[in-house]
């Protein structure tokens, strides 16, 4: 799908230098700005210097997620820092390919993975949200998902609670698989929609997913109003994501 060439060196050393969690969804909306400012949150109640950076936005030049991460975090947005935290912050609500294309600009991957790892190693370690989900077009000949191909991220991919998230979920997960992306493991995240399905129907969409999928699954996050609440809800879900970052000894949080 892509035509972007890079050599095999460059992607070694980004690898290696890694600090960084990516954050995917099965679908826009899912709730991946939501678990990535309780992430960001959690991870700096722990004590690590963590930073949220927002590869592409669309539907306002100003981003709204880097705002609300940033703001719900008692963190303040500050313009010198804010071309590297939202690489790309387009008006047009659409697709990236189109909404860039709708201002006359196409979206440079070599600016985005710059100014990945120049806020980087500024971090100890950096919350990446995606856009959408895995197979959005950056360009007419370029997904979301070969760009992640070429760092490696450490991926968490977020998925609906409710109906309809097995098919989502698992073409994603075959995604990432099929890429060779190290992938961390699934949270379930409520819709406004989910808690009219029946606890029998939510936790077994999990086991479903953890066994068909064959991948780890934190839990779920239901959609607080109340941040303060959320945190709370999110913490067990946190602690599992922390430890498993540990065990894998890749993101240097080991020894903490």
């Amino acid at each position: 799908m892509t035509n972007v060439f890079y050599d095999a060196r460059e992607q070694k050393n980004m690898k290696k230098n890694s600090n960084s969690i990516f954050i995917t969804g099965t679908d826009t909306s899912v709730g991946k700005t939501f678990i990535a400012a309780l992430l960001l949150g959690f991870l700096r109640e722990n004590n690590i210097d963590a930073g949220y950076q927002k590869w592409i936005s669309s539907g306002g030049h100003e981003c709204e997620d880097l705002h609300f991460c940033l703001e719900n975090n008692g963190l303040e947005v500050n313009p010198d820092l804010e071309d590297l935290q939202a690489v790309y912050r387009l008006g047009y609500p659409a697709s990236p390919h189109l909404a860039a294309e709708m201002e006359g600009i196409k979206i440079d991957p070599e600016l985005i993975l710059a100014r990945w790892q120049e806020y980087s190693r500024r971090k100890e370690l950096l919350v990446v949200e995606g856009v959408g989900g895995l197979l959005v077009p950056l360009q007419r000949n370029l997904l979301l998902a070969d760009l992640l191909d070429r760092i490696k991220l450490p991926t968490l991919l977020v998925a609906r609670s409710g109906l309809g998230t097995l098919n989502h979920t698992l073409l994603s997960l075959e995604a990432l698989r099929s890429r060779d992306i190290p992938l961390l493991g699934v949270i379930f995240s409520d819709a406004e929609n989910d808690a009219e399905f029946d606890e029998l129907l939510l936790s077994d969409n999990q086991r479903t997913i953890a066994e068909i999928g064959r991948v780890k699954v934190f839990g779920r996050v239901k959609r607080c109003v109340d941040f303060t609440e959320a945190r709370e809800e999110f913490r067990p879900v946190g602690q599992s994501i922390l430890q498993t970052l540990k065990q894998k000894k890749s993101l240097g949080l080991q020894n903490q």
